[in-house]
Order: C-alpha cells, then structure tokens, then sequence
C-alpha cells in the first residue's frame, strides 16, 4: 500500500507538469497573439497618405478593432504566464514573436529579408533556446506563490 508521502510526492509532480504545460501553452499564445497583432495592425495601416489618412482611416477598419481585442487577450494570456513563471524566463521567450512577425511580413506583404536580418533571427533563437534551458521559476517565486497560495486556502 503506497505511503501518504508517496501520493504528496506524486500529485505534486502532476502538478508541476500541469503547471509546465500551462506556462508553455501560454507562451504559444503570446507569440501567436503578438504576432497576430502585429500583422493585423500592419494591414490596416494604409501605406501611401498623409498622417491624418492614415489615423483615419485606420481607426474604423475591421482589422484594426481586431488587433485591439487580440491585445485585450494577450493581457490576460500574459497574466497568467506571470503568474506561473518569472518575468526574466517568460520575456525573452516571447522573443520567438520577431521572428514569426519577420518571416509573416516577408510571405504576407512581400517585406524583403536581408542577411543581417537572418544573423538577427539566428542571434534570437541562439538566446531564445538558452533561456529556454534555465528555471522558468526561481525558487524564491515559487516560495511566494506556495505562500500565497497557503495564506488563501486558510482563509
């Protein structure tokens, strides 16, 4: 018969993958959802006119209202990757959006890619997998949130 400590131990390795999986599914989505946002606004923008056209007409366009509902979500996706990860493991991740943005404009709006741009994309991913092999939490967060969590379930 397995012991207490051994059912602990074993919901709270579930927990922690959960709380993994979570973290990264979140992180998709901010990518996704900055990327999105950013392609939807270049869209909308008209490319030729003055600076009072393009308010203008930018401001009434379907595409435009959709990237401020796709910001109002990614507020609340990012909130909940800040609440399982530190800023310093989540920020740099989101990072990857540069890219999908970059590579996007290039096939969506014939944007052109020159080798500097390619080094850049190389230097981000280089960093992006580097960050991606440390902590998404330190142990002090994960101390705060065990205790906030403590504090809120005795009340």
């Amino acid at each position: 018969m397995p012991h207490r400590g051994d059912r602990i131990q074993a919901v709270s390795i579930a927990t922690q993958r959960h709380r993994r999986l979570l973290l990264w599914l979140g992180l998709f989505l901010a990518i996704s959802l900055d990327t999105s946002v950013q392609l939807c606004w270049r869209a909308s923008v008209p490319q030729h006119g003055g600076m009072a056209h393009a308010l203008c007409t930018t401001l009434i366009k379907p595409l435009f209202l959709l990237s401020l509902l796709l910001h109002v979500w990614q507020l609340f996706n990012w909130m909940m990757v800040l609440a399982l990860a530190d800023l310093s493991f989540v920020q740099p991740i989101t990072a990857l959006s540069y890219i999908a943005v970059a590579v996007s404009s290039h096939w969506l709006f014939a944007e052109n890619l020159d080798p500097l741009q390619f080094c850049g994309i190389g230097m981000v991913l280089a960093g992006v997998f580097l960050v991606s092999r440390t902590r998404p939490a330190s142990p002090a967060s994960e101390h705060v949130t065990v205790s906030a969590a403590s504090s809120e379930a005795s009340r």
